[in-house]
């Protein structure tokens, strides 16, 4: 079941780069959650349900132009995938680069993301994460 983890994490975050939203989504099931370890301050560090997902990502694309994450390595932990990412977004109206790398963390259930931790600084800090979860 894991390796398949890593084949649905693999097409959401080319759905994600291709801009295709609604392939995306369609990989989180209804209650996701998300819980951002880097959340900017004003912007909350955990999100529960697509419909709240969405908002989010709305915000986002509003603010920032050519927002990519790029998975450098995935990690088969179980029901756990483990993505060292490197996160990359010019702001719109800033021109602010985001050039960002991070460990993320997602967990599957059913053949659906069901919740999400991104911004582990390393690895070790993102496995330690899953071992202290299951």
């Amino acid at each position: 079941m894991s390796q398949e983890n890593v084949e649905i994490l693999r097409r959401v975050n080319a759905a994600f780069n291709r801009g295709d939203r609604d392939a995306m989504f369609a990989g989180y099931h209804h209650d996701m959650e998300l819980r951002d370890l880097q959340h900017a301050p004003d912007a909350p560090e955990r999100l529960v349900g697509i419909d709240r997902f969405r908002a989010h990502w709305d915000q986002w694309e509003d603010a920032f132009d050519d927002v990519t994450v790029e998975i450098e390595e995935y990690i088969d932990a179980g029901a756990y995938v483990l993505a060292v990412t490197h996160w990359r977004a010019k702001g719109k109206d800033s021109g602010l680069a985001i050039d960002l790398r991070t460990v993320d963390v997602a967990e599957f259930a059913d053949g659906k993301i069901v919740r999400v931790t991104i911004g582990y600084s390393n690895k070790d800090e993102a496995l330690k994460s899953v071992v202290l979860a299951e």
